[in-house]
């Protein structure tokens, strides 16, 4: 039976220690490459020889032909028995994978011999846990949502990590403790954060969260398991330890005061979240911003990173001539690669500023849900699958005006810039953690961006009509309306409550109205908003 999920959250602190204490580190994860790498090449035989069976060749014809008939049929009845025969069909796959040991239990006996032929270097819970990272990149593509497994090379592995607080890595007295190595935490005496989050551990304080079925179970503060992490910072190679604990964060703090920095709001938020700007409306105001953009550093870090990848294609171009045809393309076929010592150390620096921009992006994602908590306790936010955003458009269309074929391109860069579903996961993990509530509505049945609630009817709209104008003549920008009507949501989240929407309509306007003034006088540009801005003319442009 599985263990019942307890919420939990990460403390992250640099480890402190002698060199030859880290280069035992070192020894441990690449013997837990091995063993990830040997674990995953055993997947992957006993997954061909699954496919080589007569039985997995007609279970997939029958599942073939199973959704033709789904996808043609709209009678309920076929409906139903098709959808049974999909499970039937589940269940037997599952039955042929558990026959070849594709789960994740079989590798944890197949890895004895792996771990004994490095002398029991890694503890035997930490090379399971490996073998389990192997299963869960193995299982992708066994479900269809990868196409391929990449090994990990010499020296890339960068983390590993036991399954409880008891043997192997563990943390003990303050201290991260593995056999005879202890090392001790580099914690800065004026981080609040980590010293609240320590005497939760220490003095084991209870917390209460609700389980699966709604009810409310009590537990304590402890530390559930270690993880180890080598990070590059600078060109320096520095190690982490992660303990992952079980209860909510503690939260933040003033230095001087010691009061909550950022206070809980009362009543419904509603949240319209796209690629790149997220629209907030709450009781007290209304924000329309730019993910990931408080933050100047980031949008600098981006065009460095857009420079030192045009410098590496320069690079890879002048010193493998060959593999390049007349157009400027790669050359199908086998082909052997030369990096100059330049390329390699442009990599590393393009690496250092990927950091930097995660980091920043991070900061920026924290900020953003600290002000967004402040507005209330109950959120409501669409469903929204930005992995599937991501992916490039099956279609192949014609363009009617210029007669080529259209881009097949969608929002993928920009997804990786802004990371919508980072934000969103941390925003949620907030609100849930200072005892609020996370709504998640389905865009299909709320039709938030469709819905007027003075005419009470839907209405499609283009993507390229940012506004909402009603039959008076009232005009609301579209994304800062559909928050509004989340805001107004009904206690399930199924739809709008138009009473409520047309009580707290007057209110919604005027912070609309202020937000909207705001943006125009600072001239901040959001993207794909419809704002159109006055740029004020420099004394340079005008001469």
């Amino acid at each position: 039976m599985a263990k019942a999920k307890t919420p939990s959250f990460i403390i992250d602190v640099e480890l402190k220690g002698r060199n030859r204490d880290f280069l035992m580190i070192e020894s441990e994860l690449e013997v837990n490459r091995v063993i990830y790498n040997t674990s995953l090449g055993e997947y992957l035989k006993r997954e061909k020889q699954m496919k080589r069976t007569k039985r997995y060749k007609k279970l997939v014809r029958i599942t073939r032909a199973i959704k033709s008939h789904l996808a043609k049929n709209s009678n309920k009845e076929k409906m139903k028995y098709y959808q049974n025969e999909q499970k039937n069909l589940s269940e037997e796959f599952k039955k042929l994978r558990e026959e070849f040991g594709l789960t994740e239990y079989s590798m944890h006996e197949y890895i004895k011999e792996v771990r004994n032929h490095f002398n029991g270097k890694t503890n035997s819970i930490i090379a399971q846990k490996t073998a389990t990272r192997a299963w869960n990149t193995i299982k992708k593509k066994l479900f269809g949502k990868a196409k391929k497994v990449v090994f990990v090379k010499r020296g890339e592995m960068d983390s590993f990590e036991g399954k409880n607080n008891n043997t192997g890595w563990r943390f003990k007295e303050g201290k991260v403790i593995s056999n005879d190595r202890v090392f001790a935490l580099n914690v800065k005496e004026k981080d609040m954060y980590l010293k609240e989050a320590f005497h939760l551990l220490n003095s084991k304080q209870t917390f209460q969260y609700k389980n699966k079925d709604g009810e409310n179970v009590t537990d304590y503060y402890r530390v559930k398991y270690v993880r180890i992490l080598k990070r590059i910072v600078r060109g320096i190679v520095r190690y982490y330890a992660q303990l992952v604990c079980s209860g909510y964060p503690p939260v933040k703090r003033d230095r001087k005061t010691g009061q909550v920095k950022y206070p809980f709001g009362k009543g419904p938020v509603g949240i319209d979240i796209g690629t790149s700007s997220i629209a907030v409306s709450g009781t007290t105001r209304v924000l329309l911003k730019n993910l990931a953009e408080n933050l100047k550093k980031v949008n600098h870090v981006q065009r460095e990173i857009r420079l030192y990848n045009r410098k590496l294609d320069r690079s890879k171009r002048a010193t493998n001539p060959l593999n390049f045809d007349e157009a400027g393309r790669v050359r199908k076929g086998k082909k052997r690669w030369e990096f100059s010592k330049n390329y390699k150390k442009l990599k590393a620096q393009l690496k250092e500023l990927y950091r930097k921009l995660a980091l920043y992006r991070k900061f920026s994602h924290q900020y953003e849900a600290n002000r967004m908590v402040m507005l209330g306790d109950t959120f409501y936010i669409e469903e929204m699958n930005f992995k599937a955003l991501q992916k490039r458009t099956k279609k192949t269309e014609v363009s009617e005006k210029t007669g080529k074929y259209k881009k097949k391109k969608r929002f993928g860069k920009t997804i990786s810039r802004r990371s919508p579903a980072a934000f969103v996961s941390i925003l949620s993990k907030k609100v849930i953690a200072l005892g609020g509530t996370f709504i998640k509505v389905k865009t299909s049945s709320f039709k938030a961006s469709q819905y007027d609630h003075k005419a009470d009817k839907c209405k499609k709209k283009e993507l390229k009509e940012r506004w909402h104008i009603f039959n008076d003549g009232t005009k609301v920008q579209r994304d800062l309306y559909s928050a509004f009507l989340l805001m107004n949501s009904d206690l399930l989240g199924l739809k709008s409550d138009r009473i409520s929407c047309l009580n707290t309509f007057e209110q919604f306007l005027k912070y609309h109205k202020e937000e909207i003034n705001k943006i125009e006088n600072e001239n901040e540009v959001i993207l794909n908003s419809g704002i159109k801005l006055k740029l004020k003319k420099t004394e340079e442009c005008a001469a």
